[in-house]
């Protein structure tokens, strides 16, 4: 099964310069049979199969060599992909969330035609992504589009946020059991006796000094990028066509949401984060992982962000009205040329023609001044959403942020005054080689008193510029020690030393017996600088509401 888009964007499969063209103007689907399917993508111009309008949004079969019109442009068929040749193949599984799949996952992270797995004769299974918005990751790692990838049973295989290794197990083919069960019968005895009194006697808080250098493994070096959004609120452009719309005007945007814009250049910085359990979840803090809330700028920046986003608003070619059939046309023809200042006009014009050719409005133009009337009394707001968020391990060897893993936010606190966050891994499970782990039911939840015990604090401050080393290129953290300096606030206290940015979200704990104490989220100055973190039972608290009990695990 193959998915072809056809458009003006440079994203599309066959791309077509040509200004009556749409940004994503149809997409085929190319069975494995044979069949082939076209649908319209909300385009301006329509699509035409034997001099015929289709209607958008609905798939429409035809034959290959049939006539078919982007607006006036024909198709190539030369251009068009065959279905494979699987000779050598002896079955084939195709997986998404439309209902044509073999696997059918539904998901919004999920795209139609996701992937595809394919069963060898040599009784070896290869998966490949074919080009899928949020990418296909085989045990953290996201595999390259249109490669075929090995995988076997006990994979962990994640389409965009969501784990499929249950569902795609049973399709794999299972492996010769005999040398595994040879092995559990010569080391059981030492697997039972490093579980018991190895790894739960390291396991937090056991009562006895942690070693730094084990639960420096713990903790992760976060690196990130965010989106600025502008949010047209009570918006009347119904939520399909403004995501179709915004798909063909940002086609690298993997998730548009209604009602919102992409403003100005993605967002990139790095932080601090460290594992909760064996299931991959992380605590870190809230402006990590929700970095656009207006509470986190400046007065200043607030006031420039304002200005520049209304500017943007404006800058969109809404007229004051249409009163004429070529004013109409006009405009088309406008927004055809230049499709990211024309956003909220096709967006208006596109609900009309919706709305008129399903019988619904029959004077179009009048629907399309009411349409303008109420765009331009909508209050437009700031938002913003993640690009990615993905973290890199301490001793291990990185040369590009490609071979960090990915993750996804979980929880976020409602307020700034508890500025706290859970993460967790695509994979959901952490890595084998972290032996430690801050369990939330451990975690310091009394009253500190001021310089009297030393604490340590591990975290990546300024980021991959002291944390990576450049012969090497291994990752380390900064190990610092600590103590409480003042009587501690409602949700945070402060400790000595200095603090620069990268380190939120690093743990502060007693090294003692490795009780998690606090969570560094930020800095003042006044002559020395001090670290500001906030008090671990508040972490405790959002982990047992928004994962589950700490105590009863």
């Amino acid at each position: 099964m193959k998915l072809v888009k056809i458009g003006r964007a440079q994203g599309c499969n066959i791309q077509i310069n040509n200004p009556v063209v749409s940004g994503l103007h149809a997409e085929l689907l190319i069975l494995d049979d044979g069949k082939i399917f076209i649908e319209d993508k909300s385009s301006t111009n329509g699509t035409y199969v034997a001099g015929q309008r289709i209607e958008p949004g609905v798939e429409t079969e035809i034959r290959r060599g049939d006539l078919v019109q982007f607006g006036s442009v024909p198709l190539n068929w030369a251009q068009v992909p065959v279905p494979d040749k699987n000779t050598n193949v002896k079955h084939v599984y195709n997986i998404g969330s439309n209902y044509r799949n073999d696997m059918v996952v539904s998901d919004p992270y999920v795209s139609r035609y996701h992937a595809v797995l394919r069963i060898k004769k040599d009784k070896k299974a290869y998966l490949c992504d074919v080009g899928s918005r949020n990418g296909t990751s085989v045990n953290g790692m996201k595999i390259a589009p249109n490669k075929e990838v090995q995988v076997r049973r006990g994979d962990v295989i994640t389409l965009g946020n969501k784990d499929i290794t249950e569902e795609i197990s049973p399709l794999l083919p299972k492996k010769n059991n005999w040398l595994l069960w040879a092995a559990i019968g010569i080391g059981a005895a030492a697997v039972i006796v490093g579980a018991i009194f190895g790894i739960k006697a390291i396991l937090n808080g056991g009562g006895r000094p942690v070693d730094p250098t084990e639960v420096r493994k713990a903790v992760v070096y976060v690196t990130a990028s965010y989106q600025l959004c502008a949010k047209i609120d009570e918006c009347p452009i119904n939520d399909d066509i403004w995501v179709a719309v915004m798909r063909e005007a940002f086609p690298n945007d993997a998730n548009p949401r209604p009602g919102e814009i992409p403003y100005g250049e993605p967002r990139a910085y790095s932080a601090t984060a460290f594992f909760l359990d064996r299931d991959g979840n992380m605590g870190t803090n809230r402006h990590v992982a929700s970095p656009w809330e207006q509470e986190y700028l400046s007065s200043e920046d607030k006031d420039k962000l304002r200005a520049d986003v209304d500017r943007f608003v404006a800058e969109q070619q809404l007229p004051f009205s249409i009163n004429s059939s070529e004013a109409l046309e006009a405009y088309n023809t406008a927004g055809a040329m230049r499709p990211n200042v024309f956003i909220l006009w096709r967006m208006i014009y596109n609900q009309a023609l919706k709305e008129y050719e399903s019988g619904r409005e029959k004077n179009p133009i009048n629907y399309i001044n009411s349409l303008i009337r109420q765009m331009k009394k909508c209050k437009v707001t700031i938002t913003g959403k993640m690009v990615e968020i993905c973290v890199g391990y301490a001793g291990r060897n990185y040369t590009h942020t490609d071979e960090f893993e990915r993750c996804k936010v979980v929880a976020v606190s409602p307020t700034d005054d508890i500025d706290l966050a859970i993460l967790q891994l695509n994979t959901k499970k952490t890595p084998e080689d972290v032996t430690f782990v801050f369990d939330p039911s451990t975690y310091f939840t009394g009253k500190l008193d001021p310089m009297k015990e030393k604490f340590t604090w591990i975290g990546y401050p300024r980021g991959s510029n002291w944390a990576l080393d450049e012969k090497t290129s291994s990752l380390e953290p900064v190990i610092r020690e600590t103590m409480c300096t003042k009587i501690p606030s409602k949700y945070s206290f402060e400790i000595q030393g200095e603090v620069v940015g990268g380190a939120s979200g690093s743990p502060v704990y007693n090294p003692e017996n490795g009780q998690l104490v606090g969570v560094l989220w930020g800095y003042r100055g006044g002559g020395t600088t001090y670290g500001q973190a906030c008090q671990a039972k508040y972490l405790k608290k959002m982990y047992d509401e928004e994962v589950g009990s700490s105590d009863s695990k």
